[in-house]
């Protein structure tokens, strides 16, 4: 019986690795799904695991993979993902993102070639422990109808 956050954490961690992710990849991954599940959010949190466990086995999502800068200006920076988990990416385009804004009064982060980047405010944390406002966005298919809609 797992007994903490902490423990959790672990055993995602540990099964991602298994699966085929690095510590890198797989490490910040765990962090945010139990992250997602403490929220309340069940469908961004533990019910992930098989899926993602899925996904690197097919080679969907490359468990290697290493986030780096694509391009970059002042006050913006593209993330390139490498077709790994979105989280990894997500930290580096946040901490970045801080970073401009400090110098330059605010900044915009975009992230390219990610899997599945998760519960938004999780990511918009760091941004407010940095005394900042932040805005989080993804594409996705159409899944859900507007609020008082019948299609998605």
């Amino acid at each position: 019986m797992l007994h903490s956050r902490a423990a959790l954490t672990a055993l995602i961690n540990d099964v991602l690795q298994k699966a085929g992710a690095s510590p890198a990849q797989s490490a910040p991954t765990a962090l945010a799904l139990v992250a997602a599940e403490a929220s309340g959010l069940p469908s961004h949190g533990l019910s992930r695991v098989p899926m993602y466990v899925a996904h690197l086995k097919a080679g969907r999502v490359m468990g290697n993979a290493v986030p780096f800068i694509a391009n970059q200006r002042a006050s913006a920076v593209l993330i390139d993902a490498a077709n790994g988990f979105a989280f990894p990416a997500c930290r580096l385009a946040v901490d970045e993102a801080i970073t401009r804004a400090r110098a330059t009064g605010i900044a915009i982060a975009a992230i390219t070639n990610s899997h599945h980047s998760g519960m938004s405010s999780y990511h918009l944390d760091a941004v407010a422990d940095a005394g900042m406002v932040g805005i989080a966005c993804s594409n996705s298919p159409a899944a859900m109808p507007a609020a008082g809609g019948k299609r998605p």
